[in-house]
């Protein structure tokens, strides 16, 4: 397959951001407690793993180091498999996988191609992994592809409301702002000014359910996520809770494959 700039781009930026990853991943695998976002929301309060996975085939489409994929390990699932293109993320996820020995695959590759059979998974999810990095226009009908009928998707990424206010400036750590900045209508591919070249994708809500229902799921829930409190505590000098607790900062889909 001939790789998409995007690909290539978010593939390149990501062996360098990999290294600031690495601490995350290990406190995650070691935990058996999961935590969502850019808050850390604890997943007794949101539900977005299956508490019982007995049985169940597994993958994280964009799985990074992994965690994701140790959490569903932890919760009995038949098998799992973690999907990136990135090989210094990879490494991180195979060395956790090593030491913990949960029986956790990691295959390198595109969310946007995945390279496995038809029907052949049960569930699938993404953290801020395929669900902003790859083209929602190929990647969802993959995932669609790979579950077998009844089968669950989860994925989460930053909210609409969000991406819309964040500051044109060469600044990352520039807080969001109270004032739109772009428009909501017509998001999709974007850039920063402030990026090492790598393209981010977005939808509108309206968008996303329609390509969800085009490729045959049923929208179960949307969950819209802020700070949980005015003093929250996150990892990103952008996100600013006091923001957060009046508009959302993260989106969760929860929808099943008819």
């Amino acid at each position: 397959m001939k790789l998409k700039k995007h690909q290539i781009a978010n593939r390149d930026a990501w062996q360098g951001f990999a290294a600031r990853y690495v601490k995350p991943a290990e406190e995650g695998w070691a935990s058996d407690n999961p935590r969502w976002g850019i808050w850390n929301i604890p997943d007794s309060d949101i539900d977005l793993l299956p508490k019982n996975l007995t049985g169940k085939r597994c993958i994280e489409i964009g799985c990074g180091a992994g965690y994701v994929s140790s959490w569903m390990a932890r919760r009995g699932a038949k098998s799992v498999v973690g999907i990136d293109p990135t090989p210094n993320q990879l490494a991180t996820a195979t060395r956790l996988e090593a030491q913990y020995q949960l029986g956790v695959g990691f295959v390198e590759g595109f969310g946007e191609s995945l390279p496995f059979d038809d029907a052949c998974f049960d569930f699938a999810i993404s953290e801020y992994g395929a669900s902003l990095w790859a083209d929602p226009y190929q990647w969802i009908p993959e995932a669609a592809r790979v579950l077998r009928p009844g089968g669950g998707l989860v994925f989460m990424t930053n909210h609409a409301f969000a991406i819309c206010c964040v500051p044109d400036q060469d600044d990352e750590d520039a807080p969001l702002a109270e004032q739109l900045q772009r428009p909501y209508l017509g998001l999709y591919q974007n850039q920063w000014e402030f990026s090492s070249n790598e393209v981010e994708f977005h939808l509108p809500h309206g968008e996303w359910i329609a390509l969800l229902a085009a490729n045959e799921f049923a929208v179960e829930r949307l969950l819209e996520l802020g700070a949980p409190t005015a003093d929250a505590g996150s990892n990103y000098a952008w996100a600013d809770a006091a923001w957060a607790t009046k508009w959302p900062t993260e989106e969760v889909w929860c929808a099943r494959r008819l």
